[in-house]
């Protein structure tokens, strides 16, 4: 199972805030799993590997001015969480707070207004089947596909050699997909698809802007990222290895891309091309 839940909030009162609450976000969706499931709370957190779930920032706030974002009562804004295993979707759906109540980010309160799980309820929000993945991207009719676009929508990046590396490379991509899809999904993917990503896939057209995300004060837990959007062409025409291809793209949408993705980076959307 997959699930991506999305929590539209309204603030209570004029508020200034860190630009950056992925791990604010990260912190309150932890201690509401722990008040439930102590155990689970503490493998999610001490997890070495690919972690089963995703957090977001908070959305929907005005630009940063000196690292600060001001929210105000009469806009909302919203967080997104993930899941990519049984247990982490149970969790997150026991986490999710009822509308009305109250949650407190970076001392700023915040009233829940909306809660969302379905794509008709909110462009983010969403469940799946890994094995409806399958059918949509690999096993349905048409032609297959010569491209895929992915829309980067939170900053972006990649770990490669111990160094931050801010730019989609087709293997970083892919290779990332791929290992959370094979340590969370019943239906394994050969790991040949790796050899298609790195060999067989290039980078086309992009419109990207870097930024700045910082966790904390001083030059501690910044990362420069990425956003935008880039097309992925495919330069071996395989109908099975392009629609494999594909298949990672879509699955973007809950496994997130890149580096901290359970602290609001890598926040991603697949756009299908022909």
């Amino acid at each position: 199972m997959l699930l991506a839940a999305v929590i539209t909030l309204t603030p209570t009162a004029p508020a200034s805030v860190p630009a950056a609450l992925g791990r604010a976000a990260h912190a309150w969706l932890l201690d509401r799993i722990q008040q439930t499931d102590a155990p689970l709370a503490q493998r999610l957190h001490e997890s070495d590997g690919p972690r089963p779930f995703t957090a977001s920032n908070l959305w929907g706030t005005k630009h940063a001015r000196g690292g600060k974002v001001t929210l105000a009562p009469d806009k909302l804004c919203w967080l997104r969480f993930t899941g990519l295993t049984q247990d982490a979707i149970a969790a997150i759906e026991r986490a999710l707070p009822a509308i009305g109540e109250n949650l407190t980010l970076a001392g700023a309160t915040l009233r829940v207004a909306e809660i969302a799980t379905e794509t008709d309820q909110h462009p983010w929000a969403g469940r799946a089947t890994y094995a409806d993945l399958v059918q949509q991207y690999t096993l349905a009719p048409g032609q297959h596909p010569r491209s895929v676009t992915l829309r980067f929508s939170s900053p972006t990046l990649f770990r490669s050699g111990g160094r931050d590396l801010p730019l989609p490379l087709p293997h970083l991509v892919f290779h990332g997909y791929l290992n959370k899809w094979n340590t969370f999904s019943p239906l394994a993917l050969p790991q040949e698809a790796k050899r298609y990503a790195e060999e067989c896939v290039a980078l086309g057209r992009f419109k990207l802007r870097s930024h700045l995300v910082s966790f904390e004060k001083g030059g501690k837990g910044a990362h420069v990222g990425f956003t935008g959007e880039a097309r992925f062409r495919f330069l071996v025409d395989d109908a099975y290895w392009t629609r494999v291809m594909t298949l990672l793209a879509g699955y973007a949408f809950w496994a997130g891309t890149g580096y901290r993705t359970t602290v609001g980076l890598g926040q991603t959307q697949a756009v299908r091309d022909s």
